[in-house]
């Protein structure tokens, strides 16, 4: 479990960053406060400063990375030193791919990650759900809470549709559900089951993510009801809403932005394999 004081080091770090470099940082703050140990931090203090932080993200099979480096204290090493930290723990836990996150504008990354002999892999958007009036709605499309009774349900749909192995599927089903702020709805048509979709709050924010449907149940404008029973549900609760989209995933142009989700900043992610 992270600290408050450990938190608010990470949070101060995080600014001075983002300021030097003119970015956005991606930290996943609603998985970081619901951590349970230490064991996937890395912190590198100096003087009783936080000097460098690293956190490993489960993502089913492999792990995401971020991180970030005082601005007045790079190009020491903290970096790598950190870096392989959380190759050890990958180690141990038996995980061969890391995804290291770096922000499109973020000066020397792509030099520094090419170093570390990571290559580009693929690029996500952020988008930011702007005020707006909401498309119609299928009245055929419900939602509802999920309930044990849906686990093999959810890691069946998680494993169509993200490649996952049977197991990696479960894992990431069991560890969601432990998750104090997750919410995990199953969608459902005409009264069958056929989808899920996930929903993390932290404070006044909410995202939105894992948004899977049948594929015997797709093109019928399933996903897209869903999506707009959730964002009704988080615009009354005076929530923002959030979701992060492949840039090359058809759900941008055809689900998300008729929605009114707008990609205000883009994030790329480079492959290190162990």
């Amino acid at each position: 479990m992270i600290t408050p004081d450990q938190l608010r080091a990470i949070e101060r770090l995080k600014m001075l960053s983002e300021e030097a470099d003119q970015v956005e940082l991606k930290l996943n703050w609603y998985f970081l406060l619901d951590r349970t140990s230490n064991e996937e931090d890395f912190f590198y203090y100096e003087g009783g400063q936080l000097l460098g932080y690293l956190a490993l993200y489960y993502i089913g099979g492999a792990y995401e990375l971020s991180g970030m480096v005082h601005p007045n204290h790079r190009k020491k090493g903290i970096f790598k030193k950190l870096f392989n930290e959380a190759i050890e723990v990958a180690k141990k836990n038996q995980i061969e791919t890391i995804y290291i996150n770096a922000p499109e504008n973020a000066r020397d990354a792509e030099k520094t990650l090419k170093k570390l002999g990571a290559e580009y892999s693929y690029s996500e958007y952020e988008m930011r759900w702007k005020a707006t009036e909401l498309p119609e709605q299928n009245m055929d499309v419900k939602l509802r809470f999920a309930d044990d009774q849906d686990f093999q349900k959810i890691a069946e749909l998680d494993r169509t549709a993200f490649n996952f192995t049977q197991e990696e599927a479960e894992e990431m089903t069991r560890m969601y559900k432990e998750e104090i702020a997750h919410r995990l709805y199953m969608i459902e048509y005409q009264g069958k089951t056929v989808g899920k979709i996930r929903l993390k709050s932290e404070g006044l924010e909410s995202f939105i993510f894992g948004l899977v449907i049948n594929p015997e149940y797709q093109n019928m404008g399933i996903g897209k009801s869903a999506l707009i029973e959730v964002v009704k549900q988080e615009k009354e609760e005076g929530h923002s809403i959030f979701v992060e989209v492949n840039t090359k995933n058809h759900f941008v142009e055809n689900l998300y932005k008729p929605v009114g989700f707008e990609i205000y900043q883009t994030h790329h992610f480079y492959k290190y394999t162990i």
